[in-house]
């Protein structure tokens, strides 16, 4: 006898409860005391195995913090001292460019505290006691010539506000120049009754016999001094000073004097006490002789010795010497440069201490924390983990009772239950199917406007929703394919457009002289790009180029491209020749900075090529140093650049200009980092050093297109199957002489 779909599904919903409840009872049965009991012993372990784990897990995490917080205020420190160092260099090249070019300044005047107070840091000049009574006419020219500076000083000054700080140029011939942040600000000083900033009475200040000016001129080169004293006008309360200092020079290389910055250890001592791990928590610096300088405990291992006599300092009390042998270790290593974070006991106290190098004085931070601060926390953890198998093991008594009661009721109540839905069920399920089997059929016909109405408040009426949701998403989506379509052919026709528009704002008419040639190409990654080059006359005789990429790709690119190439043009033509081409770069900075909300940045090299004497003149913006060719050697290298910042996201930077003299047949190569940075199908760069070997191994006196067609080449041999990643800009200028006809 055959079955109807009811007689089926009624027999199926019968059979498949009654032999599932009956399977499940046996295996329940037998399994729950084994399973009960497993359970319980692997809450136990899984507790202990788990608080033990958080345990160390916690105490490796807390020993990492103290590192790292160690090592970041190791770092803010050193960073501050490293600022000092900066602006010292930056005095240094001031100086040595007024010193070496002394016809392009003026004599200037600075205030005299012999003879009027002077005001909140207001450069002045004072003179070494042997030269106060006896100031030759030379070393006033000299003293004259050296007060160009003072701007400058005033503005550095500035940026010190809030710190008991000095900023200063002395000479070789004993005049200094200072302006200090030692009072209150809008009063004067009068220096005839306090002294600011000198070891002895202003009139008794020999620059030359000062720390920072001695160390500076034996290393000739930018140092930060070691800690030294200074006194004030009484001769009492003495306090110590660090400074950072550079020598400059004249245009022969001859030292003519030191530039710097000092400050107070009261800043430094504040910064240090200001950071605080927890209770009891000690912070000190450990200098390169092993000796503590700074230190927030009063009293004790870690606490400063001989604090104010200097005589007993520089191994008189190396840490590295201590009774105390743990700290004798951590010492070695904080001399050594390492950094860590290590156990140790300090007068039978356990104690952890972190460290951290600071580079650029020779330094190291310490903290030290009480063990108890880090083990503290893991304590608690322990304890949670505990209460919680307790709570587990609870619980599972409890489940394991109900459970037992409902595995003797629940079969036969579900059993009954099962018999009067499954005859249910099968009546209601095979009316619905019948309809949508035939609404199905209807919708395959190709009527998409017909919907399926069904109710049956299960699967088949969520089968029935689908369909008809079905039907209204092919609608929605025929009529949103035409439209996406279109909008991508019009996006398609504006980015032709935008890359015709960008095609055109480079030159492409080369010039066709004897006394230069030149060439240049631009790839863009995607159909606009962000690189640009740029060439135009200044005059009859000099020639500007720019190379340049912009942060990013596409059309944002493009138009901060543009914007980047009118405004380097713009302040090159107008102003070049009375301001020379760093202040040229500086202004474009800061149009660029203006308003630029999206952070943008453009790298660019500019340059100015003198077609009668070959002087380059050039100023690198943080792109990729160039490749010089020289004819007479026949060899390439990279171009000497200093690192200026690029331009766009930061004002108020200077640029450093730089020259070069070019020879008949030398020739430049400027690239963008496409070219060095292009990737293969392993993701390998072509990197700079294959790019002058290539170019080293090629024929440069060929014409231009032809070696910009060899470089390209080798780099597509390179890349190979490979995307594109970035936009590739080449441009090169060869210089044959001053005859232009």
């Amino acid at each position: 006898m055959k079955l109807n779909i009811h007689g089926k599904v009624l027999r199926l919903v019968l059979g498949a409860g009654l032999t599932t409840f009956l399977v499940l009872g046996i295996f329940s049965y037998f399994g729950k005391q084994v399973v009960q009991q497993d359970m319980a012993d692997m809450s136990v372990e899984l507790g202990a195995k788990s608080a033990s784990y958080a345990n160390d897990l916690l105490t490796e995490q807390l020993k990492q913090t103290l590192g790292e917080l160690a090592k970041a205020k190791a770092q803010f420190i050193d960073r501050e001292m490293s600022v000092a160092r900066e602006d010292s260099e930056v005095l240094a090249n001031a100086m040595t460019e007024i010193m070496a070019h002394p016809e392009n300044y003026l004599p200037k005047t600075l205030s005299d505290p012999r003879t009027a107070p002077v005001k909140h840091g207001e450069p002045y000049q004072i003179f070494a006691p042997d030269i106060i009574n006896n100031v030759t006419p030379e070393i006033q020219n000299e003293l004259a010539l050296a007060a160009n500076i003072k701007e400058i000083l005033a503005e550095v000054i500035k940026t010190y506000d809030g710190y008991n700080a000095t900023v200063f140029v002395g000479g070789e011939k004993g005049w200094f120049i200072c302006a200090a942040i030692t009072h209150e600000k809008g009063k004067d000083t009068d220096f005839n009754s306090t002294v600011v900033f000198t070891p002895e009475r202003i009139y008794d200040y020999d620059a030359r016999k000062r720390p920072w000016y001695v160390s500076a001129k034996n290393a000739n080169a930018p140092v930060i001094s070691d800690l030294y004293r200074t006194v004030e006008a009484s001769g009492e309360n003495s306090y110590q000073q660090i400074g950072a200092s550079a020598p400059f020079y004249d245009a022969a290389g001859n030292l003519i004097g030191v530039a710097g910055v000092d400050s107070s250890n009261i800043d430094i001592y504040d910064e240090i006490n200001s950071f605080k791990a927890g209770k009891g928590t000690v912070n000190f610096v450990l200098d390169k002789y092993g000796e503590i300088i700074f230190s927030t405990q009063k009293q004790g291992t870690l606490a400063v010795k001989d604090e104010d006599d200097f005589s007993k300092r520089h191994g008189g009390h190396d840490l590295r010497n201590s009774s105390e042998k743990n700290i004798a270790a951590v010492a070695k290593k904080m001399v050594g440069g390492e950094e860590g974070v290590l156990p140790v006991a300090i007068d039978g106290q356990n104690y952890y201490i972190a460290f951290a190098p600071m580079t650029e004085t020779g330094w190291s931070f310490g903290m030290l924390v009480d063990e108890e601060q880090v083990l503290g926390a893991t304590k608690d953890t322990r304890d949670y983990f505990q209460e919680q198998v307790a709570k587990l093991q609870s619980q599972m008594r409890k489940d394991y009772s109900y459970i037992n009661q409902l595995v003797v009721i629940l079969p036969v109540s579900v059993l009954i239950i099962l018999f009067l839905m499954g005859t249910n069920l099968s009546r209601r399920f095979v009316k619905p199917i019948n309809e949508l089997s035939d609404g199905v059929r209807e919708i395959a016909s190709g009527n998409l406007d017909h919907k399926l109405d069904i109710h049956t408040g299960d699967e088949i009426e969520h089968l029935a929703a689908s369909f008809n949701a079905m039907t209204d998403e092919l609608k929605t989506y025929m009529k949103n394919l035409t439209k996406e379509t279109a909008e991508k052919e019009r996006l398609a026709t504006e980015l032709d457009v935008a890359k015709d528009i960008q095609n055109g704002m480079l030159p492409k008419d080369f010039p066709d002289r004897a006394d230069f040639e030149l060439l240049a190409t631009m790839t863009p990654a995607k159909e606009v790009g962000g690189d640009f080059y740029d060439f135009y006359f200044l005059d009859d005789t000099h020639l500007a180029i720019t190379v340049a990429d912009v942060s990013g790709k596409g059309i944002p690119a493009a138009l901060f491209m543009v914007i980047s190439k009118t405004v380097l043009s713009n302040f090159a033509k107008t102003f070049y020749k009375q301001n020379g081409l760093a202040p040229v770069v500086a202004a474009a900075n800061e149009q660029l900075c203006a308003n630029n909300e999206a952070m943008m940045f453009v790298t660019a090299f500019v340059g100015v090529l003198d077609l009668e004497t070959g002087e380059f003149v050039y100023v690198n913006g943080g792109h990729n140093p160039p490749v010089i060719y020289r004819a007479e050697e026949n060899h390439c290298d990279f171009l000497d650049v200093k690192k200026n910042f690029v331009l766009g996201p930061m004002d108020g930077i200077p640029f450093v200009e730089q020259r070069t003299t070019f020879k008949r047949g030398d020739l430049i190569f400027v690239y963008t980092d496409g070219v060095t940075e292009a990737l293969n199908v392993a993701e390998e760069e072509y990197l700079p050093d294959r790019l002058i070997a290539f170019m080293n191994s090629t024929d440069c006196r060929a014409d231009l297109k032809t070696l910009l067609e060899r470089i390209r080449g080798d780099v597509a041999a390179h890349v190979g199957e490979a995307e594109q990643s970035d936009d590739i800009t080449m441009f090169a200028l060869r210089f044959n002489g001053g005859d232009r006809h």
